[in-house]
Formats: structure tokens, sequence, C-alpha cells
């Protein structure tokens, strides 16, 4: 008889999910190795807002059992990948080691854009795109009283909800002189804004980040572009979204935005 395939997906997010369940339909007895670099694993990353504001417990944004996990994939290996060598149908970890596949999925998906201004390195400038980041960010808020969010669009607001539900005195800067001015209409924004005003965010129009301020490594304070200084021991950074394509670019795949395919 053949030799079961082997498939090997990068990446433990939906998208490898969903591959390696269309995978299962076609092919019963091939093998399926995951390898990621969460540690975590497979959860919703949309979940990840309402672990943050507490309205979901943590095992709750992991819609999968581990069991449904462990007949899905042959093998998960926790890991950083460092590189793909396409001709010879391996890739490498970043200890070195090699593994063979017969057919490659890339799923490596994005993470989140860093901020563009000086101090982004600075501990308590935070993220929304990991379950670490949410236990981190939990943890920043029980000894801070005040942050700052800037970034339009859904998970800067999951950040500023996510922090005022920690009693933290939230400041939201706006871009703009009003809420994703590029996708919503004035009367979506409004809303949005009333609604965030109603909770007690405090709104801040046409201000930008110039500079995080730090003492010792940690975050005290954030000076806006026009020159005014606002304390704060948390700042929520959610500018957009970057492809993860580094291993598609080194492997010499035609990169656009993202990774380009065929049908």
């Amino acid at each position: 008889p053949d030799m079961a395939r082997r498939y090997l997906i990068i990446g433990s997010g939906v998208a490898a999910l969903a591959a390696a369940e269309a995978i299962r339909r076609q092919d019963s007895i091939g093998e399926i190795t995951v390898v990621g670099d969460d540690p975590h694993g497979y959860y919703s990353r949309p979940g990840l807002a309402y672990a943050l504001n507490q309205a979901l417990p943590e095992q709750q944004i992991f819609p999968r059992s581990t069991n449904h996990l462990r007949k899905l994939f042959t093998k998960s290996i926790h890991a950083r990948v460092s590189g793909l060598l396409p001709a010879n149908h391996e890739i490498v970890l970043e200890d070195g080691q090699r593994l063979s596949y017969d057919r490659l999925l890339l799923a490596t998906g994005s993470v989140a854009a860093p901020g563009d201004f000086p101090g982004y390195d600075l501990a308590g400038v935070v993220k929304l795109d990991t379950l670490e980041d949410v236990r981190g960010i939990i943890k920043l808020a029980q000894r801070a009283r005040s942050a700052v969010v800037v970034g339009g669009g859904i998970i800067a607001i999951e950040l500023v909800e996510g922090l005022a539900a920690h009693d933290l005195t939230v400041h939201y800067f706006l871009r703009t002189d009003r809420f994703w001015s590029s996708v919503l209409d004035e009367t979506e924004s409004r809303m949005v804004e009333r609604g965030l005003q109603s909770e007690g965010i405090r709104l801040h129009y046409r201000t930008q980040v110039e500079q995080a301020l730090g003492k010792e490594g940690q975050l005290a304070a954030v000076l806006t572009k026009a020159g005014s200084t606002l304390p704060c021991q948390v700042l929520g950074v959610a500018i957009g979204l970057r492809a993860r394509m580094e291993l598609a670019q080194q492997a010499g795949l035609a990169t656009g935005k993202g990774v380009l395919v065929n049908e």
C-alpha cells in the first residue's frame, strides 16, 4: 500500500485548523503535523477581547476539545520555524532540527504592526494579539491607574473596553476628528464614540503619540505630537496587522501584501 502522505502545517491558528479538518475529510490516514510558535496552540483570536474584559473565562476561548485536536493532528510541535528548504521538502526549526514533508502549508497569519514611535519597547506598551498578551495586560492592569490606547478599528476598541473593565482611566487617541473615519460614516463613528464616552472613556481627537516616556525601562507617560504629556502605566497599540511573510519571502515565494496563491 502507498505510504501515508505527510502534511506539514506551519502556524496554529484558525487557518491551520480549517486546513487540517479539510485534509482529514479527504485523507483519513495521512500524517498531519502542525508546528506553531504560540505556546497555547489553537484558540479563538476574536475571543481574546472577551478574555481580556473577563466576560468569558479563559478556557472558553478554546473552541475545540483537546481530544478533537489529538485526532486531527498526528503531531503538534511548539517551535519557531527558521527556514524552508522547498527543494528538499524540509523545514528547519530554530534549534536546527529538520522536518520533512510531502505537502507544506503556510498558515502563519498576521501579527500586530509595531508602534512607529520611540519608546515602543518599554514595559507597559502592549498589543492584543495572543493569549500571552491578554495575561500580560491583566497583570499590568492590577497595578496601573491610567492607560492610553492608539489606533483605529476593532482591536483598538477591544483594548479600550478591556482596560476600562479593569477600572483604569482610559484615554483613547484618535488620529482624525472621528473614530475609524476610513471605514465608518459620520453617524456610525459618533454612535461608537458616544458608547465609549458613556463607559467613561476619554476621547482625544487629532492626537498622536510622539514618544513613549519611561523610567528605568517602565512606561511612565506619553508625549503627544502637540507637545502635551499624559502620565500612564499602560499604552495599548492597535495600528493594524502585518502578514507574517518572512518564511515565504526567504523561500522565494511570490508575495504582495501577503503570500500570493493561485486557485
